[in-house]
């Protein structure tokens, strides 16, 4: 292909006009169509509704008006009663041949009951509504959500909402999400946009946003839904843009430690939390409470620090938090910072958020936040991923999840402890989609909730935060989750599906039903690994630019536009690791796709022509199907191409066929995207990972590569056996032999007993880092060793964690890094890639081979392949 095409493909704009599209959907009403039946009457007394339901009450009428129900003083009677015996949110729904009653003891409670009524009006197309009772409260008590369309605050836009004028919440737009059980939304806040008299320099626009976050509170109450505010705080000092300045602790540095993290255990540090949530509580009235990240993501509190480090001393970590403890150290935090809430809204609650990708179980990390949760105070709720660190088990082998999932059900070693443990639980995990594929509305795969909720319900979890910045779309999922947040718990998870499909499928629910079982069973195939997640391919193959002729090309990142590289190349193992071999993961979406084909076979036999209802909902679970193959024959693709280059098979014939597959199911996406824009859109991203457009042109480069690069492909070509290593060229190591780092010292190595022991001779004031690429394309393993001795070995990539031996002795070093590692990875025979690189603050100046690293991406680090040589074993 012409890399010239290659460019122009990449900057094709990704935020685009479609999301306009987007938003009027969100903010459009929602469709109420009935089949023709016998006209009726009903008699209803506004009076006895409360004022705070008027938004419910409004909605109900429009459901009756769609079904072309009057209203007459002769009509049948519906009542609405409040009694004294019922907790919040608690109603009872009583519908019979002779009238209606909803009961309840407040008014959100009489919302649900509306809600409620609405759903059996609306299953029951032949008749008034669906005659039963139904008592019913919530066990999870507080369900968050986001908006969709809100900017994230993050880079690299930076919006902020509560500086701008837009409306993020229509009426609309909250009257879905209160049909589907939301109480709660959160949105992001910084303390660095509140005054401070302990770090001065800050604060803007206060005022201006503290008026706009009323509003919204306000606004949102209209619909029984409060407003969180999402914090990470504190931060760390530093130069990144979450980080505090260091120079703006001048009149409190003992706030700021050697590591510059940030001391809480401090009168100044204290007082600063205290302020900066007064300030908010004191001036805004009715928010919900706060969210705060206490470890991980970019909090940078001294507690964090002791919880990652095995190894406490007064150079590594604040002595003066150190001697406390985390546990102490995290219940002071939480204290403080619930204290300084209920001082000013005593209903508000405090959430601490332990989000711990990364977490294996049983790991030292684990150990500490079992501790930390042993004295977590018993007002607050201790909140914590549902799946990370869980292991599932997929093709007779153990997996790591290690951020949060819909496919895998869950909940992890370690949420299953804590709930044993903490008196107030709350679980962090994805509704509508996750990171395995956040680039459509939601994943229609509710029997997967049903799971999770049903173990929620059973272990007296009453918060779930529903959503990071993506899974918020309004929908099936959502509405699901609002289901499964009341008792009675549902008997059965057909029970549910078939429930649940009812108010608007009627007839056909079970049909339906059968369809999201489908649905959900095909997804618990999704690969569980974190590179499969965080870098496709599920999101967006479909817009991968496919690559015959070697690229060496890395991977997007799926959550982040505006950054390097602006679209995927072939690198494939990067979105594998050491979790999974591309054999396996061709297995496990090959699995995935026949069960979703089922299921999509199901839902064709009731949605072609047969439902008057008909939504762009529909073409969710078709839009998905696609990615699902588009994925599949990435994986093929670049199995064949693999096996041709080292193996000298003739697959070349094979490969054309999934281009041609490839071209068919681009032009079918593209034709989707045509009628439902949403899909492609990421709200992390705040962009779209693909779009007509883009789907287009992409098109074109499948041709291209099809006409002209396969018949130029040669099979004898003398690049394919230099690429493999088979006849390696340019910079070539060998075992046992010692080698320069430039001018930062040597290296060498020996092999023994299938270990591979690596020595380097270091030089004062250098951080060294050692890459591993045992196949191309692949991650590299990378260990590190700093000027400090502190080291660091990445283990985030491996199905198990590595046992990787270092040995210090003055200025030398030596890894002992066993091989097994990278069975069924490494192919036998061929030699590895090889790097090492010495740094200064973070920046290459020296190495064995090259220097021109990437842009930093998550797992991968700035590994450049290209930089690395070859190491003959």
């Amino acid at each position: 292909m012409d890399q010239k095409n290659i460019d122009n493909y990449a900057e094709i704009p990704q935020v685009i006009p479609a999301l306009d599209e987007v938003i009027n959907d969100l903010k459009a009403e929602r469709k109420i169509t009935f089949l023709p039946h016998e006209l009726c009457h009903m008699q209803i007394n506004p009076g006895q509704v409360m004022p705070e339901v008027t938004t419910a009450f409004n909605s109900l009428m429009k459901v009756l008006n769609a079904k072309g129900i009057g209203i007459s003083e002769d009509g049948i009677p519906l009542k609405f009663t409040l009694t004294e015996d019922f907790a919040v949110e608690e109603y009872e729904v009583i519908c019979n041949d002779n009238g209606a009653e909803i009961r309840s003891g407040d008014s959100e409670g009489m919302r649900r009951g509306i809600y409620f009524l609405e759903d059996r009006i609306c299953e029951a197309p032949g008749t008034l509504w669906k005659n039963g009772v139904w008592r019913r409260k919530p066990h999870v008590k507080v369900r968050i959500s986001r908006c969709f369309f809100g900017p994230t605050y993050r880079p690299p836009f930076f919006i902020d909402e509560l500086s701008n004028d837009i409306d993020y919440y229509p009426d609309n737009y909250l009257d879905k999400l209160a049909h589907e059980g939301i109480n709660g939304l959160w949105l992001t806040m910084y303390f660095r946009d509140l005054p401070s008299e302990i770090l001065p320099h800050q604060g803007k626009n206060t005022e201006k946003r503290l008026q706009k976050l009323q509003w919204t509170v306000n606004r949102c109450a209209e619909y029984g839904i409060k407003i969180y505010l999402f914090f990470s705080e504190p931060k760390s000092f530093g130069s990144s843009a979450h980080n505090i300045p260091e120079t703006d602790a001048v009149l409190h540095p003992e706030i700021k430690t050697a590591q510059n993290t940030f001391c809480t255990s401090t009168d100044a540090g204290k007082l600063y939390l205290i302020q900066s949530l007064e300030q908010i509580f004191s001036a805004v009235h009715g928010l919900g409470g706060i969210i705060n990240i206490m470890f991980g993501e970019d909090n940078g509190s001294c507690a964090g620090r002791l919880v990652w480090l095995e190894n406490l001393n007064d150079e590594n970590c604040c002595p003066h938090c150190r001697k406390l403890g985390a546990p102490a150290v995290y219940a002071d935090m939480a204290r403080t910072m619930s204290q300084a809430i209920k001082k000013h809204a005593p209903e508000a609650v405090f959430i601490g958020w332990f989000y711990a990708p990364g977490c294996r179980e049983d790991s030292h990390i684990a150990e500490m936040l079992d501790e930390v949760e042993q004295q977590w105070p018993e007002d607050c709720y201790f909140m914590l991923n549902f799946e990370s660190g869980g292991t599932p088990e997929q093709l007779g082998r153990k997996r790591v999840v290690f951020d949060y999932s819909l496919a895998y059900i869950g909940p992890s070693k370690h949420f299953d402890s804590m709930t044993m443990r903490c008196s107030r639980k709350g679980a962090k995990l994805q509704v509508g989609c996750s990171h395995e594929d956040a680039s459509v509305p939601f994943i229609p795969v509710p029997g997967n909730l049903y799971r999770k909720y049903k173990y929620m319900y059973e272990h007296k979890v009453e918060v779930a935060m529903q959503c990071w910045y993506f899974g918020n779309y309004p929908g099936l999922m959502n509405k699901a989750a609002g289901e499964l947040s009341f008792t009675p718990f549902p008997g059965s998870e057909e029970e549910f599906l078939t429930a649940l499909a009812a108010p608007e499928w009627c007839e056909n629910a079970e049909t339906v039903g059968k369809a999201w079982a489908d649905f959900s069973a095909a997804y618990r195939c999704f690969p569980g690994n974190i590179c499969f997640e965080w870098y496709g391919p599920l999101h967006n193959s479909i817009s991968w630019v496919w690559h015959l002729f070697p690229a060496d090309a890395p991977l997007a990142p799926t959550w982040l536009v505006k950054q390097f590289p602006a679209v995927s190349g072939d690198r494939i193992g990067e979105c594998l690791g050491y979790n999974h071999t591309l054999e396996e993961a061709i297995e496990l979406v090959s699995e995935m796709e026949r069960k979703w084909n089922s299921g999509l076979e199901r839902l064709k036999t009731v949605c072609e022509g047969k439902n008057l209802r008909e939504s762009k909902d529909l073409i969710i679970p078709f839009a998905v199907g696609l990615q699902i193959k588009s994925t599949l024959n990435a994986l093929n693709f670049y199995h064949l191409r693999e096996e041709m280059f080292y193996y000298h098979k003739e697959n070349l014939p094979a490969m054309a066929e999934l281009v041609k597959s490839e071209i068919q199911i681009t032009e079918e996406m593209r034709k989707l995207c045509e009628a439902d824009p949403r899909l492609g859109y990421h709200s992390e991203a705040e962009a779209h990972l693909f779009h007509k457009d883009q789907l287009t042109a992409r098109k074109k480069l499948l041709e291209e590569l099809l006409h002209e690069d396969f018949p130029a492909f040669k099979m004898d070509a003398p690049f394919i056996q230099q690429w493999t290593g088979e006849k390696p060229d340019g910079l070539i190591a060998q075992i046992n032999k010692r080698y320069c780092i430039g001018n930062a010292g040597f290296w060498q190595t020996e092999l023994v007993n299938n270990n591979l022991k690596i020595t380097l001779e270091r030089k004062k004031g250098f951080d060294y880092v050692i890459y591993i690429e045992p196949r191309r394309l692949w991650t590299p393993f990378r260990m590190q060793i700093m000027s400090d001795n502190s080291s660091d070995v990445l283990d985030f990539i491996w199905r198990e964690p590595s046992d990787v031996g270092i040995e210090i002795s003055g200025s030398k070093v030596v890894f002992n890094m066993p091989m097994h590692h990278f069975d069924g990875f490494r192919q036998a025979g061929f030699p590895v890639r090889f790097n090492v690189q010495a740094e200064k603050n973070g920046t290459v100046v020296e190495a064995w081979g090259g220097k021109t690293s990437w842009q930093e991406r998550l797992v991968h680090g700035h590994y450049n392949p290209s930089d690395s040589g070859w190491l003959i074993l």
